[in-house]
């Protein structure tokens, strides 16, 4: 199927609550919430006891350590906040493929309805956005504590209001809404094929993780690839029609023509690689011909997660 199926969508929810979204990352949301904030006093998190220093609040001394060291300690707490987290998901036509397994839009929608239903599961506020083949190439859906904006994202995805475009939606254009809609210290699963990627992609993605605020986000690349991505196989003449509906001719069984297509592969994969490890944001890789599920415990572990710094 082209377009994943809404009510399997929902069903998901059952298998989320294994996946992990907490790193022990840090965030900067004022409001009352369920991770470590770099703000730190009498919170809800026990944090460290550490030595007395000159101007130290003495309501906080710990006097059991200070009579058994004989200097005097305090007890620093955590406070705990609310993280914001937003899915944004590559509805492009260019996703509507796959030569094994289901299609890359599939998987795409089935990562954003795991990683939605855990991230509602951890207490975060979930927002998403919709990019591609809908209304004016990019739909936005306002974090909030309820599934209300993950709903509205996944009745997108089944195919209810989709339709094609003259022109791509590309990852760069995103990452630039990005910066300008995420607030500091959320956390963001980018979910597509990266493909192609531009110049500028690494300069973009650094805007995202860095903020004009001087603070930071956690970016996660979620990326899904079919086997043909990178092997092109030998069936002889196949005709590949672009977003803007031209047509073109390849056959696939020169030799030749087969090696130039998995080198721009290979040269787009090692961009993508390049910037995330320079910008220090993550990658998870999902395949159409496998589990999601399996591949995202297995990403996100990889990246640390579930795991507190």
């Amino acid at each position: 199927m082209i377009f994943p199926d809404f009510d399997e969508l929902i069903r998901l929810g059952a298998s989320a609550p294994r996946l992990r979204l907490a790193a022990g990352k840090k965030t900067a949301d004022a409001a009352a919430g369920g991770h470590a904030s770099p703000f730190r006093g009498q919170g809800l998190s026990f944090h460290e006891v550490r030595e007395y220093r000159t101007g130290d609040d003495i309501r906080r001394i710990d006097w059991r350590v200070t009579a058994r060291t004989r200097k005097p300690h305090l007890k620093i707490f955590t406070e705990e906040r609310e993280r914001t987290v937003l899915l944004a998901i590559d509805a492009n036509a260019a996703m509507r493929f796959g030569t094994r397994g289901t299609f890359k839009s599939v998987q795409a929608a089935r990562a954003a309805a795991l990683l939605g239903h855990r991230a509602l599961g951890e207490g975060d506020k979930l927002g998403c956005v919709v990019f591609g083949d809908v209304k004016d190439g990019l739909r936005f859906f306002t974090p909030e504590r309820s599934g209300r904006a993950l709903w509205q994202a996944l009745k997108l995805l089944s195919g209810g209001k989709t339709g094609l475009r003259d022109k791509p939606v590309a990852v760069e254009e995103v990452l630039q809404y990005l910066d300008r809609a995420a607030p500091t210290g959320a956390l963001l699963f980018i979910i597509s094929d990266f493909y192609p990627l531009s110049e500028d992609f690494e300069k973009y993605l650094g805007n995202l993780r860095r903020n004009h605020q001087s603070g930071c986000r956690d970016v996660v690349l979620v990326g899904v690839s079919d086997p043909a991505d990178a092997a092109l196989p030998p069936v002889e003449t196949v005709i590949f029609s672009d977003a803007g509906g031209e047509k073109s001719r390849v056959n696939t069984d020169s030799l030749a023509g087969r090696a130039a297509y998995a080198r721009q592969w290979e040269e787009n994969r090692a961009r993508l690689e390049t910037a995330a490890g320079r910008q220090r944001a993550g990658i998870v890789d999902l395949h159409t011909d496998g589990r999601v599920y399996n591949d995202l415990l297995r990403g996100l572990r990889r990246l640390n997660f579930g795991r507190t710094a």
